[in-house]
Order: C-alpha cells, then structure tokens, then sequence
C-alpha cells in the first residue's frame, strides 16, 4: 500500500450532503447514489435541506403483459413535511417557503414547485395509482425530514391483501430479498428510472438453478419509465428470490412485487424495496407473530455463511437459530411463532443479505403477507408516511430496537395535525412496540446510542380479511454540512 500523502490543506473545506437510501437525493434525477447518513462530524456545520426526492412505482400490475393477473388497485401515494417538533434539536428549516408534489414521472418536470410568498400544505396525497411511478418532492421549508409512503389493497381472483413501501431515493447498487418456492408463488422486479436517459441495469439472481432460464439479465429501463422482470425466469420457482440490481448510465428505484396463489385462493402480495448490503451483521426490525413467519437469508460470496439469528423483544435476547448458508445459495429459515413484534440480528462469518416475513390470517380463511428488510442504524433522524389505505380496525405499531448496546430514544406521532412525543429508554439488546393506532406518520430521534425502527400494520383480531405491512423507518434526509476536510498525517 502506498503511504497516505496530503492532499488538501487544512482549512479546505467540502459540501457533503447527508442523504440515505430511501430518504431522498438532491436531484435525483442528475446525479449519483447517495450515502448513507451519519451524525455531523464534529466541526461541520449544517445548513437546512431545501430540496428532498423519492420515488414510488406507481400500480406495479398496470400496464403489465397480457399474462399478468388481473388485479384491482386502491390505493395512495401519501407524502408529509416534518413539523417543527419533530425538527427541534436536529436542524431549523429554511425560511424559504416550500411546497410538496406528488406527480407522475412523465409530469413532474413540468410541475416543478415554483416561486412563492407562502408555503403550500404540510400534508399531500395522490389517490390515484397508474402505471407510472411517481415522484415525490419537497422543496424550501418543507424537505427537512419529508416522508412519502405508498400504499394499496390489491383484490382479484388471484391477487389480494394490502401492500406498503416508503417511497425511496434511486441507486446504482441494490439488494432485494422477496419470494419463496411454494406452488402459486410469484415475484416481479420493477424498476423505476427518474432520468431524461435511458439506463442499463443488470439483475443477478442469487442461487439462480430452480429451472430460470440464466443466472443474470442485463434490461434497459427507458428514460422517466419502467421496466419489470419476471424473477422466476431467473432465480426459478423452487426457492426465495435474492437479487442484485447494478446500473449504469443512471440510477433506478427498484421493488419487487411478491404474490401468493394457495391453490384458488389468494394468499396475500407485498412490495419490498431494498434491504441492506451485503454484511456480517445485519438487524431487521418490525417481524410480529402470524400464523407463519420466517427469514430469508442469502450467501453471495464463495464461501458458505455459518449464521446465528437471534431474537431481540422486550425480553432478553436469545438465540433463534444457527444455520450454514452454502455458497451462492439462498435459504429460507422457519421462524417461532410467538406472540409480540421481534426483530432479528443475523450475524454471521461470511457476508449475507436477508429479509424477514409474517403471515397473518382472516377468518375467512386468506392471508397476507409482510416483508421486514435489513435496515441502517438511525443517525438524527427517520420517519415513514403511515399507510393510509389499511382497513380503519388495522393496528399499527412501531418498533424500537437496541442491538448494539443501550438507548433512548423519542418517538414523536403525528396525528391530525398534533405531535404527541414518547420518550422511550431502551437496553442493550432489547427492542419496545409501540401501538400509535391511526397515525399519519411517526418520526424517530435518537437521544444516545444507536437504534433501528420499523413500523408494523396487522389486521385486527378476528377480521374477515388479513392485512400485514411492514415499513422500514430510514434515515431522513434533514442537511447539507459544511464538512471540514483535515489534512491526512
């Protein structure tokens, strides 16, 4: 290795933007994938963001081929500025005056906020889901810790349930975790590009010899457009689907859309964004009892993953299971089925990508299913947009968890307009559900320590129809630094 030379003085300063995955990018449309967030390093000074965007797909059965199912969508695109509360101790807004738009792709550079005296509504919905993705912008006083969700019940003969993912900011490099290898069993990657160019990705699937047809498929995703891969004829139908969507020329927004058919009857559809990176030590929060629940868990490396999962409650820790992950191989791990909301801390000598799911059972005999992925810890800030198209008896928790050590932690709700703020003292290795019932969106500030967070919809008990969703609270996008560049020694 050469030695480390100097390269800047020590009074040259550069602009770092404190974005994550998920949370939004300062013109998403014309630059790199974003990093995730950190706290401010010491030094740095930090100004307001003044411009935040993410991206949501839109109906992901519109506009599908011939051979799609047929499937009715309700559903909406729910987006919210942060309140003040929520912002206090983190960063003071601009004083610009902002606005948010919630605009099909194909519109949205033609709607672009303009210039105003007034702020417009902290609060904007689109009721409407087509076979565009949709972007979501917050511009001025209105993009420090915007949330944006998108959320729909899908009913035909073989698709139904509810289905919830935050809207994200594109990348170049992502993995997703979805599926399983049970007949009737169907996944799809849908793939946004919030470009003016068409962009190249190619799609790898993890322990692709289940009958697909290759290993890996290269697809041009078409400029403000989308484009959809059938994943069994990659990773086949014998197993979970592992996938890895790389690309160059640009950036997409990648989901899959999950489905079951249990023999005639529809066993539930969700749509799952991007888990985390491949590592040795992953946390998946916001996993609750069903009638089944399980993990996926995926080796992509050479060499075969020895992994323990352990249970983080309200309880103590304790081991779950211990499995041996073959090389380039996915497997997917049956999971107790105990009351209350978990998350789950895979750890294991080689690096692996996971994610968690559950099942929840109606009375009239059909389920639902929610997906839990990999998430990063929280830095000042995370929220989510809560789904708005849950049944009005839906429950709905957020969880806290504590895996590397002790916490505390505020939970502020918003709720027609009102932030009620929980503090919440967590620890080491514990996590804490809270309910927050018909919330709009709920944001988490770390006090000390380092968390992780999910927020869990569930049907209530004894209702006709299931419904499970599983959001991820991700790291919000609040800040531009100052950052000081020291001079290397």
């Amino acid at each position: 290795m050469s030695p480390s030379r100097p390269w800047l003085t020590p009074v040259s300063r550069v602009l770092a933007v404190a974005v994550v995955a998920g949370a939004g990018v300062v013109g998403a449309d014309r630059i790199g994938a974003a990093p995730e967030a950190t706290s401010a390093p010491d030094g740095a000074s930090s100004a307001a963001t003044t411009l935040t965007t993410s991206y949501c797909p839109g109906d992901p059965f519109a506009g599908e081929a011939e051979d799609s199912p047929a499937v009715d969508v309700t559903g909406a695109i729910d987006a919210m500025a942060a309140p003040g509360e929520v912002l206090d101790g983190v960063v003071s807004p601009s004083d610009d005056p902002g606005r948010i738009t919630v605009e099909a792709l194909s519109r949205a550079s033609a709607t672009d906020p303009k210039d105003s005296s007034e702020s417009g509504p902290t609060q904007v919905s689109r009721d409407e889901l087509g076979a565009e993705s949709v972007r979501v912008r917050g511009t001025g006083e209105r993009a420090p810790g915007l949330v944006a969700t998108e959320s729909f019940t899908a009913s035909g003969e073989d698709v139904q349930g509810l289905a919830a993912l935050p809207c994200a900011a594109p990348t170049a490099d992502a993995w997703l975790v979805a599926g399983g290898g049970d007949r009737g069993r169907q996944e799809r990657l849908v793939l946004t590009n919030p470009g003016g160019n068409a962009v190249s990705a190619r799609v790898e699937a993890v322990g692709a010899d289940g009958g697909g047809d290759a290993k890996d498929r290269s697809v041009v995703v078409p400029a403000g457009g989308r484009s959809t891969v059938l994943l069994d004829s990659l990773g086949g139908t014998e197993a979970p689907q592992a996938v890895h969507v790389t690309t160059t020329g640009g950036l997409v927004a990648p989901v899959i859309v999950d489905q079951h058919l249990d023999g005639l009857t529809p066993a539930g559809v969700d749509v799952v964004g991007p888990t985390a990176q491949p590592g040795t030590r992953l946390v998946l929060p916001g996993n609750a009892n069903g009638s089944d629940r399980g993990l996926v868990i995926a080796a992509p490396g050479d060499r075969d993953a020895v992994v323990q999962v352990r249970r983080l409650s309200e309880d103590a820790a304790r081991s779950a299971e211990v499995v041996t992950v073959p090389a380039g191989e996915v497997v997917d791990v049956d999971l107790e089925t105990s009351d209350g909301m978990r998350s789950w801390v895979v750890e294991s000598d080689e690096p692996v990508v996971a994610a968690s799911w559950t099942r929840a059972e109606g009375t009239q005999g059909r389920s639902d299913m929610a997906w839990s992925v990999a998430t990063p810890a929280i830095g000042r800030l995370a929220g989510v947009a809560l789904p708005s198209a849950s049944a009005d008896d839906a429950r709905t928790f957020v969880e806290v968890t504590a895996a590397d050590g002790p916490a505390e932690v505020k939970v502020l709700v918003s709720r027609d307009g009102e932030v009620s703020t929980e503090e919440v003292s967590l620890d080491a290795a514990r996590s804490k559900a809270l309910p927050v019932g018909r919330a709009d969106a709920v944001w988490v500030r770390p006090v000390s320590g380092r968390v992780h967070s999910a927020a869990l919809v569930l049907s209530a008990p004894g209702a006709q129809e299931a419904q499970a969703a599983s959001l991820p609270l991700l790291p919000s996008r609040v800040a531009v630094r100052d950052v000081p560049v020291v001079q290397a020694r």
